[in-house]
């Protein structure tokens, strides 16, 4: 999604539009993830946009963390720790 960047903003940014790559909520506010033109990535809050304020669904009651996704996520982190763990040690 292409968003324009609001002018007041733009010397934050440096650019007229970005492409928004992603999203994630900080202190109960929407920032966007922006691809700019040059390639460059920045993280901006929404309301740095042309983004309508309720273009993102309500951060208020939902979980951070489902509990569900506690044991794969557990699995992947030995997973990972172990692999870490392979490569650091030295050629015998």
């Amino acid at each position: 999604m292409r968003v324009g960047i609001l002018e007041e903003r733009r010397r934050d940014v440096g650019d007229l539009f970005a492409t928004v790559t992603d999203y994630f909520w900080r202190e109960d506010v929407p920032w966007l993830v922006l691809q700019l033109p040059d390639g460059r990535r920045s993280a901006a809050p929404a309301s740095w946009t042309d983004l309508a304020a309720n273009a993102f669904p309500p951060s208020h009651g939902r979980p951070l963390l489902l509990a569900l996704a506690l044991p794969p996520m557990a699995r992947l982190c030995q997973r990972l720790r172990i692999t870490r763990s392979t490569r650091r040690r030295p050629p015998a």
